[in-house]
């Protein structure tokens, strides 16, 4: 099970379904929710929208993020700046470092730390002492960095793009998925480039189920050079 942190309305609710089509399921909590035994949870999730929310809203996220370490139980944090004014980068930064996984995309990452190059924004949250960092490329797929590993995961071929919406949030069940089954990160981002990439291909917010998924990877070739154009 994945506890999901988020406001009302907000993408963890999104990303909750595409676990759910994942044969996951996921509990949506907010700061007013007391979360219970935290060892009941294979995972947690939360973004920047939920962190920055309130006082409340960050001081769970790091609370979390602290028990759960030393639980082994993996925090994923995806930080989707979007309208996040720059005085709320230092918490996000923040709890970059406390979480298990750092998901930021290129440009997220530029605004936070003023750099552009994907393995030097890696190896600068590495060396601030994140664990595990996926900076996602758009149609060029994602950049992944460990103590163990590394390396650009590019995304699928796809079809035909037909609609973007949801496809972070497709993006983010697939890792999670592959997070819970304990699989190499390189394999996670892979997933997660899959489920992205299906995504778009369907009018509004889309999610695979196993079924697709298995057969969407294995009937489709990497796009190296990125997804076609839209």
């Amino acid at each position: 099970m994945v506890l999901i942190l988020t406001s009302e309305g907000g993408t963890g609710s999104s990303v909750a379904k595409g676990l759910e089509k994942l044969n996951i399921s996921a509990v949506c909590c907010d700061e007013k929710v007391d979360v219970g035994d935290i060892s009941q949870y294979n995972a947690v999730f939360f973004t920047g929208d939920f962190a920055i929310g309130s006082i409340a809203c960050a001081e769970l996220a790091k609370k979390l993020c602290k028990e759960c370490s030393a639980a082994e139980i993996p925090v994923i944090f995806d930080p989707t700046l979007g309208c996040l004014q720059p005085e709320s980068y230092d918490t996000i930064n923040e709890l970059a470092v406390l979480s298990e996984i750092f998901v930021p995309s290129d440009e997220d990452a530029k605004s936070l730390c003023v750099i552009s190059d994907p393995e030097k924004i890696a190896e600068r949250y590495l060396n601030l002492g994140t664990k595990k960092i996926v900076v996602t490329l758009d149609k060029k797929g994602a950049y992944f960095k460990s103590a163990k590993e590394s390396g650009y995961a590019p995304t699928f071929r796809a079809d035909k793009v037909i609609d973007t919406a949801g496809a972070g949030n497709a993006f983010a069940a697939g890792l999670i998925s592959g997070v819970i089954d304990d699989i190499p990160l390189a394999e996670a981002v892979v997933r997660a480039n899959a489920c992205g990439c299906i995504s778009i291909q369907h009018e509004g917010e889309y999610y695979p189920d196993t079924a697709e998924l298995r057969d969407y990877m294995l009937s489709h070739r990497f796009a190296v050079e990125g997804c076609k154009e839209f």
